[in-house]
């Protein structure tokens, strides 16, 4: 049987058999020595040629092998190397062979903004290196690439154009515009941007004159003349090397076309001139350039002897790629991956290539590397499937076809699916629609969002692995936003697309050319069904004839306008969240049994037309509202649009500000706020003076209106996984708590910066009880002695009240300098020793609780809730008193216990606020309070701070809380505070003395003041509080 630790290193064997054009950008761990050397020679052979004859370009290179050998692999090596010797590498798709040109412009502009294992782009690369051999002066290169405080302006512009132009006269004026184009695509100015990538791609410009803006000509460059102003630019700085990829299924679709007819097929024809012309043209066009065309050896042979253009005079043909030629690098292939994966997950194997037996790689010999890497995966799966660990002992007892059968997978149990159902829900009902309905953010927003829909999409089918495929995210300025393939003939590696673009553009022009780039990126082919193409539009298109020309041709050639609505984006935006919480493996089975694409309008619509040939499985929708919260609470919804207004966990640790007065929800808030926290796991200290927050833990009795299934699910699952226990301080029939009153100065000691703080919150806490709080003369002598007694007596490590009184009524001579600080001392000693017997929990009576046992959990609870009744602490002195110590006693243990990673460690909720730390005289509580308020976030402590009045409240208080919740206020003087408060924060709460009961105005950690509408609480809250005797109930049955 096989073990959690098996089980856990298998999983992470993830094979990628089949390279992707992104895994040419990144090094690859796994490279063996020995694959391919020969025509790795070769191709650096031709690159030293392009390096030293600087007008021409050498004879172009084809990489030939059969599928799987590892040619893609392959151009990884070759770019690693040529980017290694101060060269340039670009690797060009070509998926429509009537707009090679086209296809390579598009293919090196995205090139040129590639980041290779976190390098610099090769843009930038080129621009230093252009200015640095145009002899530019170092603030001018800067202002060139981009990396420096000056920004790009039209004069330094022309003054780099000026030192190109001496560089190379004819270069630096035939190419001037392509040179002033490629400065500004790097500029870190958004629009700066756009129009060097639009004059690039060879678009019209979006607005009249904004190229002469920047010294350029109007008119549009021809791809072509692109390409060669862009080679012979690079030229002046080092050589290049241009790849040509992705002919093979465009030859074999004309090939199969020509093969069915009785007639010769013109159209396929034309298509094998188009490649083979672009191919010779290519190293024409260029300078100081090797050209590569890697494809299989049989469409290498069609394009030479079909076509009637000479190509095979213009490439030499690399030693084919065979399949590995001896076991050792079979062996090593396999033992490289595994040593990764197994390092990631912390599992020592029992040898290298476990659970394949090394002698089996003797058979590894004629394998290609994928055909050696899929059966090994096969293995590997069935080990997972069967739940037992058999070494593969033999490679050829499988069938090395690998017939296209589904892995068998266990159901998962309904309980876990619904936990990523409530999640889900709540993930779509948080999302934010607007960023990717923009056009200055969709390009950065949407690549994401549509590869998480198709990734959900594929989920749901139960196909064999590596049937569809997702193209890697693309670059700064996509042409699309994503593409799924599916492998329709793996010998002539024929695919279906299906490409995605979202344009949300208004303008005509802008719309016009994203369009074109992507139609040319799609690789669309009138009467060719097998590349598809959806624009992802609200709005209709311009109505203007020239749009119109192009949407028809569009349609003719297989895209299509889908509306967007801002629904898709919430789902799809929530499938994104949970991919990145889950992982896509642990939701495999959440797709395929609950389908959640199923539900998202622009893929039903791309996929509508495959219904027989892609049958969809029967779909159980999520539920459209969520109760498993993690990192964000919802705390309510605008009234303007519905839209949730929610705060991230880690916000709270920035503190929270609530001021609303009677019939307000201020309660109610307060509760669902409590509630929320609790359901993402975070504990809660809640102070109750009215008594209505001791029922957190009761259940409704009959549902409030208003409230659906999802809410009376959120309440029973809130009450079942949180643990809420009632404290009644100084009431030992209900559930008695006390703290030291003095901190732990033993754990200080060593600390200079918490003994000083320990000092004065000490102070702050005794001076009222011991009459010397005020600001006369002998107050304030008192408490100078006050504060050299408690430094003398803390210096010892000790803690304990009755100690200090007796310190403090018989001060050693010199402890003090204040002149009869003895008589000072014994009086105040008297006065702190009437208060310890008139107020036992002053004094120390009781056995003092660890405050970490207030946030807590219980076994089996998710949260504990600690609510703090104040039925035993009837005056405000004995309030502020017990709290100064509870805060004392909390502060110390979150400083020995922060929450580190956690998002938020826990909550401390203060009701009526004001009376803890007013804006008027200091209480005992009031210094601990703002020692609370200005450094609990860094260890992870939220405050939360309701109030009535909020003038009332001290001025560090709102300024400490980054949220801020207003509801109804009556009087005057508290509606003017309130609305002077919301001033300071960039709003005007104008009808505060208007709102109804459970609006508020939200401003969410510092943002704009939101008007929304809070929902009710999870817990029990009827009218009127419960009485004492009720709350002592509640604290003994906890």
């Amino acid at each position: 049987m096989i073990s959690d630790d098996e089980r856990k290193a298998l999983s992470a064997l993830r094979f990628n058999w089949a390279p992707t054009a992104d895994d040419v950008w990144q090094h690859s761990p796994y490279h063996v020595p020995g694959l391919h050397e020969t025509a790795l020679r070769m191709v650096l052979q031709g690159f030293a040629e392009a390096a030293e004859h600087r007008e021409s370009s050498p004879v172009g290179v084809a990489l030939l092998g059969e599928r799987g050998t590892g040619k893609t692999h392959l151009l990884g090596s070759v770019r690693e190397e040529v980017q290694a010797r101060e060269g340039y590498f670009f690797l060009i798709s070509l998926l429509d062979a009537s707009a090679f040109w086209r296809s390579t412009a598009l293919s090196i502009v995205e090139g040129l903004t590639r980041t290779p294992e976190d390098q610099p782009s090769q843009l930038t690369v080129f621009l230093r290196r252009l200015a640095d051999n145009a002899g530019a002066p170092r603030s001018l290169r800067r202002a060139i690439t981009g990396e420096g405080e000056t920004s790009l302006s039209r004069a330094s512009l022309d003054a780099f154009i000026d030192h190109v132009r001496k560089l190379n006269r004819q270069v630096g004026i035939e190419a001037q515009d392509t040179a002033r184009a490629l400065v500004l695509h790097a500029s870190d100015d958004s629009r700066a941007q756009n129009i060097g990538y639009d004059f690039l791609c060879s678009n019209d410009e979006e607005e009249p004159g904004e190229r002469a803006g920047w010294g350029m000509r109007r008119g549009r460059r021809s791809a072509q003349e692109v390409v060669r102003d862009v080679s012979r630019l690079l030229a002046l700085t080092g050589p290049t090397v241009m790849a040509v990829d992705q002919i093979d299924p465009l030859v074999y679709q004309s090939a199969k076309s020509s093969a069915t007819d009785d007639q010769p097929d013109w159209s396929g024809s034309l298509l094998l001139e188009h490649i083979a012309g672009g191919l010779m043209s290519l190293r024409e066009t260029t300078r100081r350039t090797l050209s590569i065309v890697s494809c299989l050896p049989t469409v290498w042979e069609l394009v030479k002897t079909q076509a009637t253009s000479t190509v095979q005079d213009r490439f030499r043909e690399a030693i084919d790629l065979k399949p590995i030629p001896y076991a050792e690098l079979g062996y090593e292939l396999v033992a490289k991956r595994f040593a990764a994966k197994f390092a990631e997950v912390g599992f020592s194997a029992p040898h290298e290539t476990w659970p394949v037996a090394p002698g089996a790689f003797a058979e590894s010999v004629d394998f290609t590397p994928r055909e050696l890497l899929r059966t090994v995966d096969a293995h590997v799966r069935e080990c997972l499937t069967t739940g037992e660990v058999d070494e593969l002992l033999q490679l050829r007892h499988r069938d090395r076809a690998l017939p296209d059968k589904p892995t068998e997978r266990v159901p998962v149990p309904e309980g876990e699916l619904t936990v990523f159902d409530t999640r889900y829900a709540e993930l779509v009902k948080a999302a934010d629609p607007a960023p990717a309905l923009h056009p200055a953010t969709e390009d950065t927003v949407v690549p994401a969002l549509v590869r998480a829909g198709l990734e959900a999409w594929i989920g749901a089918r139960d196909e064999p692995e590596g049937t569809f495929g997702i193209d890697p995210p693309p670059g700064v300025k996509p042409a699309l936003h994503a593409r799924l393939r599916r492998s329709l003939d793996e010998e002539t590696e024929d695919e279906a697309h299906w490409a995605f673009r979202a344009i949300s553009a208004p303008h005509h022009i802008a719309v016009l050319n994203r369009i074109r780039n992507a139609q040319t990126a799609a690789g669309l082919i009138p009467g060719q069904r097998k590349r598809r193409l959806f624009l992802l539009r609200g709005a209709e298109w311009s109505k203007g004839a020239r749009t119109q020309e192009v949407v028809r041709a569009l349609a003719d050639a297989g895209g299509m306008r889908v509306d967007f609505p801002e629904s898709d984006v919430r789902q799809l935006i929530g499938l994104r969240s949970l991919i990145d919480e889950y992982g896509y493996d642990k939701l495999s089975q959440w797709f395929r049994n609950r389908h959640p694409a199923a539900s998202i309008h622009f893929l039903q619509e791309a996929f509508a037309g495959s219904e027989e040939e892609f049958a969809e499985p029967a779909a159980e929708r999520a539920p459209a509202v969520s109760d498993e919260p993690t990192g964000r609470i919802v705390l309510g919804s605008a009234i303007s649009d519905g839209h949730p207004v929610g705060v991230d966990l880690a916000a709270l640790r920035k503190h929270t500000a609530i001021f609303a007065g009677s019939g307000s929800g201020k309660t109610v808030l307060i509760r669902r706020l409590v509630e929320e926290c609790a359901l993402s796991g975070v504990s809660a200290i809640v102070l109750d003076p009215n008594n209505d927050l001791s029922r957190l833990g009761d259940p409704w009795p009959a549902p409030p209106p208003g409230w659906n299934a999802a809410d009376t699910a959120r309440s029973a699952e809130y009450l079942r996984s949180t643990e809420v226990v009632v404290w009644t301080p100084r009431r030992e029939s209900g559930r008695p708590l006390s703290f030291q009153p003095l901190p732990d100065f033993a754990e200080m000691l060593d600390d200079p910066d918490a003994f000083a703080a320990g000092i004065d919150g000490a102070v702050a806490a005794l001076a009222p009880r011991a009459k010397v709080d005020g600001s006369t003369a002998k107050a304030q002598l008192g408490q100078a002695v006050l504060r050299e007694a408690l430094r003398g007596y803390a210096r010892t490590g000790a803690s304990d009240l009755r100690g200090f009184i007796g310190l403090l009524g018989a001060l050693p001579e010199g402890m003090s300098q204040i002149p009869e600080a003895e008589k000072i001392g014994f009086g105040m000693a008297q006065l702190l020793t009437a208060t310890a017997i008139n107020d036992p929990l002053f004094g120390g009576g009781g056995e003092p609780v660890d405050p970490g046992l207030l946030l807590t959990p219980g076994p089996g609870y998710r949260a504990r809730v600690s609510v703090i009744s104040f039925v035993g602490l009837p005056d405000d002195t004995q309030r502020q008193s017990f709290v100064n110590q509870l805060q004392l006693a909390l502060f110390a243990w979150i400083k020995r216990n922060p929450a580190g990673d956690r998002p938020l460690g826990g909550l401390l909720v203060m009701d009526e606020a004001q009376t803890l730390a007013p804006s008027g005289p200091m209480t005992a509580c009031t210094h601990s309070t703002l020692v609370l308020a200005s450094q609990a976030r860094k260890y992870g402590l939220g405050l939360v701070f309701a109030t009535q009045a909020p003038k009332g409240l001290h001025n560090r208080i709102p300024g400490n809380a980054a949220t801020q919740f207003f509801g109804l206020l009556n009087h005057p003087t508290q509606i003017s505070t309130a609305r002077e408060l919301a001033r300071a924060k960039g709003s005007d709460v104008s009808d505060i003395a208007r709102l109804r009961v459970g609006q508020f105005y939200a401003a969410i950690e510092g943002g704009e003041f939101v008007k929304m509408r809070a929902p009710w609480s999870l817990s029990y809250h009827p009218q009127s509080p419960p009485t004492a005797e009720e709350v002592l109930e509640r604290a003994r049955a906890g």
